[in-house]
Parts: structure tokens; sequence; C-alpha cells
């Protein structure tokens, strides 16, 4: 407590010419209060109070201090400030013999103890490995210090280990002791009032290498990973060298394509080819002595088909055969399926589908084993599929709707249109059209019609003659069913288109002449003949 210690005082006091009478009397007021002061522990303290007031003379400021008072004037030094001397203090000012109310102000004084260690570890600590060991560290203060832990002069923030665990109310935890943890641990303590540091080496005891998870046998396919473990522990951390046979593949100086030395110990071979069966050996060594352990690789060939099925096209009611063969490992059995949009396919009752390894046989087809067909193998080395199209194809049917009507323009020409009929799934070469006259027996008109169109006109043809049209679709499959025939329909009639032939005039009598001739061809005659005129 300031109670007691040596405290200066300082007073002043000012008049002049201007002050007022003392019958004039004017309360007291503190015009720059004490501030808020932080000290060392052991260094000098000053708090500062000015106050005003008529009559001057009567002014009095004093300090207290948890309601007990400590000493008057204008300032307060506590020449060598102690930590019970940290508080709360109140400078007070009031007029002697006067009713005014005496006025205060209050200022926090802080005192800082620099950091101290109150526990602090040995100057050398030993560790065995893969055990926990606590380094403890505890300092006191006023604040209370941070802690903060280097490891050989690096902060452990950067360091970033999980394995290392700081309490503020213990020290550091070092958890399953690695031969890497060994090195200088430094605890530094902080405060805005100082700091200070300890330190101690961690020595890590020194082990023979031993295989926690030595290699096994693998198997694998080729094309794939494979993975060999090789986990150990040692002090300090055993090197670790893989060979096959006596050839070193994987060492911390040797590095070969497709052989990795993994962080753990183990061994990664990527991508695993036939050549590489045989057997692998992990060697662990260190100071303290060598340790290895042998496993063996066996590699499969990988599972491929190798005669995949081809894209299809057969005629509707013929047999479609699917290939569909594997090379695989010798040492492996293999299995084959089949599926059509993802839906298996599976052998029919009668016959007609048939599964067998290397094929898929479907006879009578019809249009309803159009799809894709998948072929899939299965093995222990490996899977793989492959796809083909089958498609039935037939005769395309006959064209629908046929109509023939006169032509408006020309009459001797007809109109004919249809539907497109169903192309068989091959498309259409072409349509034939055939022309019946008279009831005569139906011969070709047009033997090659676009495809693409669907109606036509037939012209060329006699006036007076009866007319019946019927048309057929052709694909790649052959020539599909007539339609049905259009109704008999005539032309209308027109003037011959040619004069009487061979015309031959004779005298008989004096009186008579004999007119010969023949009558115009047939083709000619555009309707009934019905007589001549003869002039």
């Amino acid at each position: 407590m300031i109670y007691g210690l040596n405290i200066h005082l300082f007073f002043f006091f000012s008049f002049s010419a201007a002050d007022p009478p003392e019958s004039e009397h004017v309360a007291p007021a503190i015009v720059i209060g004490p501030k808020n002061t932080t000290v060392l522990v052991g260094k000098e303290a000053m708090l500062e109070c000015i106050a005003s007031a008529r009559p001057v003379n009567g002014l009095a400021v004093s300090w207290k201090r948890d309601g007990r008072r400590l000493a008057s004037g204008r300032r307060l030094i506590v020449p060598a400030a102690a930590a019970s001397d940290a508080g709360l203090y109140v400078c007070e000012a009031l007029v002697s013999n006067s009713t005014a109310k005496p006025v205060e102000a209050k200022a926090y004084l802080t005192v800082m103890e620099p950091p101290s260690m109150t526990v602090q570890p040995k100057e050398k600590i030993f560790a065995d490995l893969d055990r926990n060991v606590e380094i403890p560290c505890q300092a006191s203060g006023v604040p209370q210090p941070r802690i903060e832990w280097y490891k050989d002069a690096v902060p452990l923030s950067k360091l970033a280990n999980a394995r290392y665990k700081v309490s503020s109310a213990t020290g550091l935890m070092v958890r399953r002791v690695q031969p890497g943890d060994g090195g200088i641990f430094q605890c530094f303590a902080r405060s805005p009032a100082g700091e200070t540091q300890v330190h101690t080496e961690l020595l890590v005891s020194s082990v023979a290498p031993t295989l926690l998870s030595p290699p096994s046998d693998q198997t694998v396919t080729d094309g794939d990973t494979a993975l060999f473990t090789c986990q150990n522990s040692g002090a300090p951390k055993p090197a670790i060298t893989w060979r096959k046979g006596s050839q070193v593949i994987a060492s911390g100086s040797v590095q070969i394509p497709r052989f990795t030395l993994l962080q753990s110990g183990g061994l990664q071979i990527q991508p695993v080819s036939v050549q590489d069966s045989g057997e692998f050996t992990c060697i662990a060594s260190n100071s303290e002595g060598t340790i290895n352990a042998t496993a063996a690789l066996t590699v499969w060939s990988r599972t491929v088909i190798s005669v995949p099925p081809d894209d299809q096209r057969v005629i509707k009611g013929t047999t479609a055969v699917l290939a569909c063969n594997a090379t695989h490992d010798p040492r492996i059995k293999i299995s084959f399926k089949w599926d059509r949009g993802g839906v298996p396919v599976m052998p029919s009752s009668g016959g007609r589908v048939s599964v067998r390894p290397g094929s898929l046989t479907i006879s009578q087809t019809w249009s309803g084993d159009i799809g894709d067909y998948t072929c899939s193998v299965t093995s222990q080395a490996g899977n793989d599929s492959r796809s083909a199209r089958l498609e039935v194809i037939e005769l395309p049917h006959s064209p629908r709707s046929l109509t023939a009507l006169l032509s408006d323009s020309d009459s001797r020409s007809v109109h004919l249109s249809w539907l497109r009929p169903f192309d068989g799934n091959s498309p259409l070469l072409y349509y034939v059209l055939e022309l019946s006259e008279n009831n005569s027996p139906w011969k070709v008109y047009l033997s090659e019609v676009d495809p693409a169109v669907s109606e036509v006109l037939v012209g060329g043809l006699t006036p007076a003659r009866t007319y019946q049209f019927r048309l057929c679709a052709v694909n790649q499959v052959g020539r599909g069913q007539y339609s049905a025939e259009t109704q008999r329909m005539m032309l209308r009639e027109e003037a011959p288109s040619a004069p009487p032939n061979n015309i031959v005039a004779s005298g008989r009598t004096n009186q008579s002449i004999m007119v010969q001739w023949q009558p115009p061809p047939e083709s000619e005659l555009n309707g009934v003949l019905r007589g001549y005129v003869l002039r």
C-alpha cells in the first residue's frame, strides 16, 4: 500500500491583481484530472491532479485509495511501485470553510510484473519411441504472459504437427514420439512487461528397425496398381530400400518410372505389367540394424474382348449370329452375358434364341429382334463389353390409298397419288407402276419412280380406253406386294387422229364410181367409229 511510503507532494498557488475579493467564492473544480498509468514494478509512478477554486488560499487537493486518505498535493509519486500499489486512486479538491461540495477525479494505477518461469523443464529430456512425453513450462506475471513454443528456432504454429499439443496449464505434450522429434524445444513467456525463455533438448532413444506391417503377397491385373506395405519403426528413422531380385527398384536415391517409394515405406507400382511378376523385398536399416521381408507379386493378363460383335442387317425370317470372343489369362475363368438395351437376353424355350460362349444366335428373325446388343465378359482379371446393332429388314409394304384422277389440263393423262408405305427397315430404292389397258394383262409403265415422291402424272394414254393402275415399292430385299388396283376408268373420246388409208376410186359405169378405203389404225380411232364423210 502507498500509505506510509515515501510520497513527494508539490503545492502550486498563484495570485494576481485580478483575483476577486475575499467575499467572492468559486466552487472547486478539477481542471486536469489524473490519467490511468501503467508502470513496471520497482519503477516510479506519478499521478497528477490540477484543481481551481476561489478563494485560492482555501483550496486543498488530497489523494485517497480504498476510502483511506493518503496524502495531499497536486502530484502523488510512488518512488518504487510494487504489485500491492496497483489499484484505483481518487483525487479530491475542496475549499476549506466553504459550503461548496468537494469534487473528485479517479485514475487506475497498473503495476506490471515481467514474466517469470514458475515451472520449467530439465536441460535434457529422454523419450522412448512411440511413447508420449511432456515438456513442462509455466510462467507468471502481470499481465499473465502468453506462452509460445519453438522447435529448433521454428514456431510450432508453422510446423503444424498434429502430435504436438500445447496446454497453458501444463506445457507441451509430444504424442507418439518419432525420431524426427528430437531437437531443441524453447518455451517463451511474453507480455507487455517483457519476456523470458527456457529450453530443453529432447533426445529420442535409438531403436533397431522393426516392421509393423510387412509386405504380403499380391495378385493384380495387368494395367492396375500394386501396393506393397512396409510400415516400420526405429530410431533414427530407418532408410527403406526395395529390391526385385537383386535389382534396387526404389530407395531414397533410386527412382525408376512406375515404381514409387511411399512415405510410409510402402511400394506402389502403377501401372503393373505382366513382366513385373516376381518377388519384392523391403529392407529397413538404420544405425542400430537391418531387417527385411519378401512378398510375391502375381500379375494376371487382362481379360479383353478380342472378337467383338459386328453390326448386322438380316432379312426377316433368316438367322442372325452375333460373335463375341475374349482373350484372358488361362489361370482364371470368364463368363459371358448378353443384354439388349439393358435387359438380359435369355435363351428361349423353343430354341429360337440361343446363347453360347462366343456367340448369340437368333433364328426366324422379325422386327421385334431389332436393337442394340451388348456382349459383356466378366472375370477376376477385368471386365469388358462391346455392342453391335441388329437390323431386321423385310420386303416393303404395299403403297396405300392409291388414287387415280383424270387430268384437267390433259385429256390423255391421269394423276396418281398414294401414301408412302413402311419401308421394311431398309430404304426404298424406287416404285414400279403398272397399268392395264382395256382389261389387257398388266404391264410395266414406269419401272423406277423416285422413292421420294408420292404422286405422278401418267401421260400418253389413248382416249376412249379404260385403264387400271397398281404400284409396288422396292428396297434392298426386293419387290413388295402391289397396292390395291385403282377403279377402272375410261378416258374421254376424241376425234380420230388419223385419216382413212389407201383411198382408191374406179369407174364402174358411165354414171358410177366405186370408192374404196381402209379405216384409220385402231390406235388412232380415239373412240367408237360411227361413220365417214365422203366428199
